[in-house]
Parts: C-alpha cells; structure tokens; sequence
C-alpha cells in the first residue's frame, strides 16, 4: 500500500468515527449542556421516569431505539439504586 493510500484510508477512518453518532455510556450520565444540546435534535424523544431502569422500560415500550443518546438528572441519580428520583433518557424513534 502506498503512502497517499494509507494516507486517505487513515483520513476516511478518522472522519467516520468523527461523523458517527455518539451513544450514551450504559452507566455515566451526560453533562447537562451536552444533553440540553440534543433534546431539541430531529427524531430525538425524551423520556423522563424514576431511575434509569424505568426510563428504559419506557423507551421500549414506546419502541424507542437502544443505545439511548444519554441519560442526565440534576441530582447525577439516573444509575443509583434503588432510585430516589427523576432520570431522564434522551432515545431516537
């Protein structure tokens, strides 16, 4: 392989995974801006329930698609158990 094709091979990696959606850690919470930023993005639902396990519960029964985009809660909750408030989930349709 030549250098300028490894080279454009290197760059078109590099790009994919710029442009690649990000998907939510199954077990940290966004930062609030971060997630504030996506609420509004098209095809974005938000779900709100107790803890992270009944927002899941609830994105599925919507049929929502998994890996959620994010989880955040003004009290950093969303993983403690048993939950002791609201979590909100970030899913696309």
């Amino acid at each position: 392989m030549s250098v300028r094709t490894a080279c454009f091979v290197f760059f078109g990696s590099l790009l994919a995974l710029i442009a690649s959606p990000i998907s939510a850690s199954p077990q940290k919470e966004m930062a609030e801006q971060a997630f504030l930023d996506q609420v509004e993005a098209p095809g974005h639902v938000l779900v709100t329930a107790r803890g992270v396990e009944a927002v899941n519960a609830e994105a599925r029964r919507q049929g929502l698609r998994f890996p959620a985009v994010g989880y955040w809660s003004p009290e950093n909750i969303c993983f403690k158990t048993p939950a002791t408030g609201d979590c909100n989930g970030l899913f696309q349709r």
